[in-house]
Parts: C-alpha cells; sequence; structure tokens
C-alpha cells in the first residue's frame, strides 16, 4: 500500500489542479493507482483491518470496485481531493515496515 500511495503522492506533487486534470493521461494513472490501492485493501486479513479501524476500509475498496466497474463514474477532481486529504491520512495511519535487512 505505500508503494501505491508514495505513487500517487509523487503524481500529484507540485501540480496545479486544473493542469493535472486537463492532461489527457495523468487523471487516469491516479485511478489507476487508487484501484491498486483498493484491491490490496481488499485482500488485507479481517485481523490487520481490524487492528486498524481507524482506516475506512470498506470505503477503499468501495472506490476500487467503482473505479473498476462503473469506469464511466470516475470523477477525477474527487481523486485528486483524495490524494490531497485522505492520502496523507492514510499513509499515516499506516503501520510503517522495518527494512528488509531486518525481516529476512
Amino acid at each position: 500500500m505505500m508503494a501505491r500511495i508514495a505513487e500517487i503522492e509523487s503524481l500529484v506533487a507540485d501540480q496545479d489542479r486544473d493542469t493535472f486534470l486537463s492532461d489527457i493521461a495523468l487523471p487516469h494513472a491516479l485511478a489507476l493507482h487508487f484501484l491498486v490501492l483498493g484491491e490490496t485493501a481488499n485482500r488485507l486479513s479481517d485481523q490487520f483491518r481490524a487492528a486498524l479501524p481507524q482506516i475506512e476500509w470498506r470505503k477503499i475498496v468501495n472506490l476500487r470496485h467503482l473505479i473498476a466497474h462503473e469506469y464511466r463514474r470516475i470523477d477525477h477532481a474527487e481523486l485528486w481531493r483524495l490524494s490531497l486529504t485522505h492520502i496523507p491520512e492514510l499513509k499515516s495511519a499506516l503501520p510503517s515496515l522495518p527494512p528488509p535487512s531486518e525481516i529476512f
């Protein structure tokens, strides 16, 4: 999830909203990252999600379903807003993983 969050942050960093939204590719790339983020959230164990009740897992997964199945309803301006408001909150709520050298 942290990799997707980093990609989302990278896409919107130093971007003007209107310029970003008028780009032919960037809004779709942003939607794809939200889709993958939602798919990842959907695959997390119930135990993991229960340990982080402050995260609105159902909303993250529902957004993934909207992007995947009702793509004509995607509101790229709303994804832009979520990138600036909720993504930083999600990033700070997720636990930090130790470096790979400490895991293996």
